[in-house]
């Protein structure tokens, strides 16, 4: 793990590639609308892993990393997209959009626009996610 001097982020690589402007979750938010306020911290009230920290870049991406990237959320202005991994390719009618970033791994891309998108194959998704960063 290497962290930036400037902005204190940690990464994975040494003297990775990032800017390093930081902005907060709650003032990304702030520049949204109460709608997308709200789904989003529906979404986050789910996403609860001891180890893992959020990091958000400008201008509207919010990562959730451990060593490194295992969740992206992207706030739209009607939508929120949630990007994360699996080791496998996932033929379901609510992934928008797949593709493979390796050998072994795929990004698939789920949006949302209701609390009711958030559902527990959604969570379990994120959850294999996790573990597949986390063991790499």
């Amino acid at each position: 793990m290497w962290t930036c001097p400037t902005c204190n982020r940690p990464f994975k690589k040494n003297n990775q590639s990032h800017g390093c402007h930081i902005l907060t979750v709650k003032a990304l938010l702030s520049k949204r609308s109460p709608f997308i306020q709200e789904l989003y911290q529906v979404f986050d009230a789910q996403i609860v892993f001891e180890d893992s920290r959020r990091e958000v870049v400008l201008p509207d991406v919010i990562f959730y990393k451990i060593e490194s990237t295992f969740l992206t959320v992207k706030l739209k202005t009607k939508w929120i997209d949630i990007n994360f991994f699996n080791d496998e390719l996932i033929d379901h009618s609510i992934i928008k959009k797949s593709k493979q970033t390796s050998k072994n791994r795929f990004v698939h891309v789920v949006s949302i626009d209701a609390t009711e998108d958030i559902n527990q194959e959604l969570l379990d998704w994120i959850r294999n996610s996790y573990q597949l960063i986390k063991s790499s």
